[in-house]
């Protein structure tokens, strides 16, 4: 859904064509350097999982310890399966790294709708505080 959003935003203001937008078109053409394919590496992945690691044991040890981790930088495989009575969207997603399907919300959403449930974590990663929503964060599989 967002994806759709910032296209059609970006069709509106001419981001994409600019001849739609009524201004003219110019083709500029540069020559692209070429650069070396760097071999693969599986180090990539370490930093990230550690943070993710890392942002969980602060989620958990912190003061309020009804806040979970709920970013959605921080899942994969999100699917929705249905609306919850506050009218936020219920997902099932993996996190990043780790095994098990859950069901909960999406700290994004939550922040416009009760942002008074959101709790700032590090790096810059959001948490909902499931109880101050009368919701639970459940493992499916």
């Amino acid at each position: 859904m967002r994806k759709l959003l910032l296209l059609s935003t970006a069709l509106t203001l001419g981001a994409i064509n600019p001849v739609l937008a009524g201004g003219p078109a110019v083709v500029v053409e540069e020559e692209t350097p070429v650069v070396a394919a760097q071999p693969a590496s599986s180090g990539g992945m370490l930093i990230p999982l550690l943070l993710i690691g890392v942002v969980i044991a602060v989620a958990v040890s912190g003061d309020d310890s009804t806040t979970t981790l709920s970013d959605i930088r921080l899942k994969e495989d999100i699917r929705r399966v249905g609306t919850n009575r506050l009218g936020l969207g219920v997902y099932q997603y993996r996190y990043k790294g780790f095994e098990g399907i859950y069901e909960g919300v999406m700290a994004q959403e939550v922040e416009i709708m009760h942002p008074g449930a959101i709790r700032a974590l590090p790096e810059g990663y959001k948490g909902v505080d499931y109880v101050k929503l009368g919701l639970e964060l459940r493992r499916v599989a």
